[in-house]
């Protein structure tokens, strides 16, 4: 059965911080070693869910993973996620549609911002 992937994020009114969604995306395909991953936003960007939900079952996927990149939980994952993807079986009942945890309370997380706390010297701005 062919899998995708679909890296979600809310999605920013500022094109340049929805670009970097697309380059942690690029970097799933490369370090997971997965080529069907693809990035799309639940509001202010484009591709949405349904759009690439849509693509994916054109080039034969069956089953997809949503991997969300919200930190807490929150609406989006208690009750919008669930029903977008509750709407795509509907549409595609053949598909198979997973949704994986949020990124939460993740040890891996307090790493990066203590990693990004000894950057001191790279502080984009001080008041």
């Amino acid at each position: 059965m062919q899998e995708g992937v679909i890296v979600l994020a809310h999605g920013s009114r500022y094109p340049k911080a929805n670009q970097e969604i697309f380059q942690i995306t690029e970097q799933v395909k490369i370090i997971g070693g997965i080529t069907s991953v693809e990035t799309c936003f639940l509001q202010f960007g484009q591709p949405t869910l349904p759009q690439v939900v849509e693509e994916m079952n054109r080039t034969g996927i069956k089953a997809v993973t949503v991997v969300p990149l919200l930190l807490a939980v929150g609406s989006h994952i208690q009750e919008d996620l669930p029903e977008l993807l509750k709407e795509q079986k509907k549409r595609y009942p053949h598909m198979t549609f997973r949704l994986a945890p949020h990124l939460g309370a993740d040890r891996r997380i307090a790493e990066i911002v203590i990693d990004r706390m000894k950057q001191g010297s790279e502080i984009k701005h001080e008041f």
